[in-house]
């Protein structure tokens, strides 16, 4: 069996879509998949479906569209008896099926597979580092190319746009383009340079200040005999970067301008620059969403030289992890009833080597400004891409000051003032 979530919800059984019915059971079938295993309790399944307005008889509504389902997902289990694919508890209602049949785990688990084997020097993002053989990339391409290949639309197509869920729509959006770098840059080094430029032409498109996906668009262009297209790739991304956010592109831009006019354009970093060792970064997560500290320690266990010390949802525990020893704290300012802000202040002073980056859904001169007034090093919206992420807690590492494109304007307006 399999659910499809990455787009309208469908299962499929040995070849054959089934038929799920009306909206409101396909609904609760996306609901429970979002949670891949964990229960859902009826109230936030009643959540799901209507929101705030249930009509009075929603309990025994829902009640009946789960039956509803065991019947199609389930159609050999004994009348009255207990279900194997659905399953209730105390706790409510929870989908459990192999994490591999739900496709967007399905992509996740592709992309953590790949991004452990295929490894970059951040320097040259667009080429692997060493020469994986074809025994190692056809399991990693395979299920790459498996994953991408279920993306059929917008991620819980049928639940709303209630915060929680665009929330994991926007992470599954990265997830995918992650997958995307990943495919194409094996691509890229199996000799598919032609094929990887068409493939990640619309994607730059669609991501217009995602500097990987144009590294590695210009680099395919190049590799396939076409050095001014790769050139004028970058320049665009160039451009695009200072009209649209007041930004300059990183070192890594200008590294591969220099590389294409000096024809030395590969599939391998040198010797000495493989051999380069990235600073490790302790980090830690603090954030009382907990789909968002899942999400992002995920991340940040994928992404190599950061070593994640653990993720909190209050004070406390974010107390605690500092006390561990961290170099970067991503703080949310809110947590559930506290203030990130004051958080910030308080262990700041108490840790001063401490590097505090703001990661929050606020993006208002107000929060900027008393984030950075309470000793933040850093500030970005939690729509922020990946590579962003990782180029933000190096910078702060470092000592920079770095602020989001969202809210650039917001915090130099702030700061200009006297």
């Amino acid at each position: 069996m399999r659910v499809r979530v990455l787009g309208p919800v469908e299962v499929e059984v040995d070849g054959r879509v089934l038929d799920l019915g009306a909206p409101k059971p396909r609904q609760v079938l996306a609901a429970l998949a979002l949670h891949a295993g964990r229960p859902v309790s009826l109230d936030g399944l009643v959540e799901a479906l209507w929101g705030d307005e249930p009509p009075t008889s929603h309990v025994v509504t829902v009640q009946g569209y789960v039956a509803g389902l065991r019947k199609v997902l389930e159609p050999g289990r004994a009348p009255r008896g207990a279900g194997t694919v659905i399953r209730t508890s105390s706790l409510g209602y929870a989908l459990r099926l192999p994490t591999d049949a739900i496709d967007a785990r399905l992509l996740e688990s592709a992309v953590e597979t790949a991004a452990a084997t295929l490894r970059t020097d951040p320097e040259r993002p667009w080429t692997l580092r060493g020469t994986p053989d074809a025994a190692t990339l056809a399991p990693v391409t395979a299920g790459l190319d498996e994953a991408l290949a279920a993306w059929r639309g917008e991620p819980y197509a049928e639940l709303g746009d209630a915060p929680a869920i665009v929330a994991e729509r926007a992470r599954l959006h990265e997830v995918r383009t992650a997958a995307v770098e990943l495919r194409e840059l094996v691509r890229i080094h199996e000799g598919g340079a032609a094929e990887a430029a068409r493939r990640l032409e619309p994607e730059t498109a669609r991501h217009p200040h995602r500097e990987r996906l144009w590294l590695l668009h210009a680099a395919a262009l190049v590799r396939a005999e076409r050095q001014v297209d790769g050139l004028a790739a970058l320049r665009r991304l160039r451009e695009t970067l200072r009209d649209d956010l007041g930004v300059d592109a990183s070192a890594a831009v200008g590294a591969l301008e220099t590389a294409i006019l000096q024809q030395r354009v590969t599939g391998e970093v040198p010797v000495e620059a493989a051999a380069a060792a990235t600073a490790l970064l302790r980090v830690a997560v603090v954030d009382d969403h907990p789909m968002f500290r899942m999400g992002m320690t995920g991340l940040l266990g994928s992404l190599e030289g950061l070593e994640l010390v653990g993720a909190a949802g209050d004070a406390a525990g974010a107390r605690a992890l500092v006390g561990r020893g961290v170099d970067v704290v991503l703080m949310d300012l809110d947590l559930a009833g506290e203030s990130g802000i004051e958080l910030t202040r308080e262990l700041v002073r108490a840790h001063p080597d401490l590097k505090v980056l703001v990661m929050t859904m606020h993006e208002d001169d107000d929060h900027v400004a008393g984030a950075l007034e309470a000793g933040a090093a850093g500030y970005l919206l939690k729509s922020a891409e990946a590579d962003d992420v990782q180029r933000a807690i190096r910078g702060v590492a470092r000592g920079e000051l770095i602020i989001g494109s969202a809210v650039a304007r917001a915090a130099r307006s702030r700061l200009a003032r006297p």
